[in-house]
């Protein structure tokens, strides 16, 4: 027992109890899973080993379950070789257990903002890593996320809150996840930079050298290439030179070179493969990778635009209210139709009444509360409902009509050929078989669908005429 003042400090087997909070101090060979540190408040990491302070930091911020990867961690008696990125994983960092007074203010505000965070599981892994890299920058304030050089990464810049979810080999994903993101509107993106990837494993541990153009073999010689004037032979310096002394001599017509500029030039250099003995003028510049050893000619490597990306007003609300999964998730059910096809569709048919001046339509419908209703079922379920929800709006409209999904919470489709208020008496029937398909499957959970309709016309963009249909629900 140690005393502080006022408060009172409790340790036993590196248990810290204080303020009220659970402390706990994690040493190398501490025994400890990670499931086994759920109960404590927060996690001092002794960091004084930098590689096992280092490791251990990413493995809480890599897992998939919230009340780990969201877990305040500290460090404590710090390294000084943890580096930039481990600091931006970190929530601190404190010399001495008598510092724990200093961490308070901001536990607390993580404490406050992890309660408020929705940590249910989404449908895919897509959807997990998008939904776990919102969280963690939600609970830590964050606006922007953003890459850093990180010398350990397979891509050569890390991103807090996904990164750490791959393993070396498959790091390339975070550009997928990201992508997702920002395509779902969860994101925004600007140009921070823009590296090169192996063609073959997609890694960014790349040595570039000049190689023999011949046989690709990176040793070779160079000699200047000289230009006699006065008979105008060009060779290598070693045609000019002996053995005897430092006179040049030229081979063709046997006078000695005496002032460069004057007698002589060299315009050029020549280099010599010590492997082929290929002579040349130009090397080849090959990228040859750390990690396959694969040779990739500069014109083959995958270039990568490395992005800051900032955070949307619907990207902090996928992290208090939920986000159960991405357009790939879905767009593979059957009935429905890609968004980008949908949206393809409108065009045409757009078209199509302008030439016939006949009457379609595009309807919407919105699950306001998708992420309570997928919180009630399993993974499992939760795909198996999206697809009843298919079958019944197919079975409510012609088969000319076409579905697709904007995201797991808006269902987009086309009521074509009919007048509006047809099509609107049709709309408000699916959302009654809508809530008979929730009632009698889920008891005292109420779906909060919303619906809306537009009917289609030739003088304004099919675009803006989608957007006005389904951004109220964004």
């Amino acid at each position: 027992m140690e005393s502080t003042g006022k408060e009172i400090v409790l340790e036993n087997q590196g248990e810290i109890i204080f303020k009220g909070y659970k402390f706990f101090i994690l040493y190398p060979n501490s025994g400890k899973t990670m499931e086994d540190l759920i109960p404590y408040t927060a996690i001092l990491i002794f960091a004084s080993h930098g590689a096992f302070s280092n490791f251990t930091a990413r493995r809480f911020r890599g897992h998939i379950n919230p009340k780990i990867n969201l877990k305040p961690l500290y460090f404590l008696r710090p390294s000084e070789d943890s580096g930039k990125y481990i600091n931006t994983i970190i929530d601190g960092s404190i010399f001495d257990v008598n510092q724990l007074d200093s961490i308070i203010p901001s536990l607390e505000q993580i404490l406050m903002k992890n309660e408020k965070a929705y940590t249910i599981p989404a449908v895919s892994f897509e959807a997990q890593q998008v939904m776990k890299m919102l969280t963690l920058a939600y609970t830590r304030d964050r606006k922007t996320i953003e890459p850093v050089p990180y010398i350990f990464s397979g891509i050569n810049y890390a991103y807090p809150g996904i990164s750490d979810s791959f393993e070396f080999n498959d790091e390339h994903r975070v550009f997928e996840i990201l992508e997702i993101a920002e395509k779902e509107g969860f994101l925004t993106s600007d140009f921070y930079d823009k590296t090169h990837y192996c063609n073959s494993c997609n890694k960014g541990s790349l040595n570039y050298r000049p190689v023999c153009p011949k046989c690709n073999y990176a040793n070779s010689s160079t000699q200047d290439i000289v230009h006699h004037f006065p008979c105008g032979y060009v060779g290598p310096m070693s045609d000019f030179t002996n053995d005897l002394d430092d006179t040049l001599n030229c081979p063709k017509c046997n006078k000695n070179l005496r002032h460069i500029g004057v007698d002589y030039d060299k315009p050029s250099t020549l280099h010599f493969c010590k492997k082929c003995e290929n002579k040349f003028q130009d090397f080849d510049v090959k990228a040859k990778c750390l990690f396959c050893d694969f040779d990739n000619p500069l014109e083959l490597l995958v270039e990568k635009e490395i992005k800051t990306y900032t955070i949307t007003n619907k990207g902090e609300n996928a992290a208090l209210f939920g986000y159960v999964a991405t357009q790939k998730d879905i767009e593979d059910i059957i009935g429905t139709v890609k968004y980008d096809f949908f949206v393809m569709m409108t065009k045409y048919e757009v078209e199509r009444i302008r030439q016939t001046e006949g009457q379609s339509n595009i309807a919407s419908i919105y699950m306001a509360n998708a992420g309570e209703l997928f919180s009630r079922i399993g993974k499992d379920a939760q795909r198996r409902l999206i697809k009843e929800i298919v079958l019944l709006i197919r079975n409510s409209i012609r088969t000319s009509d076409i579905i697709s999904f904007k995201n797991a919470s808006t269902i987009i489709l086309s009521i074509n050929d009919i007048p509006k208020d047809v099509a609107d008496k049709i709309l408000r029937e699916i959302i009654d078989l809508l809530n008979k398909l929730i009632r009698d499957n889920f008891d005292g959970l109420i779906v909060d669908f919303k619906s809306g309709i537009q009917q289609l016309n030739f003088t304004s963009p099919y675009r803006k005429q989608i957007e006005a249909l389904t951004s109220k629900f964004d």
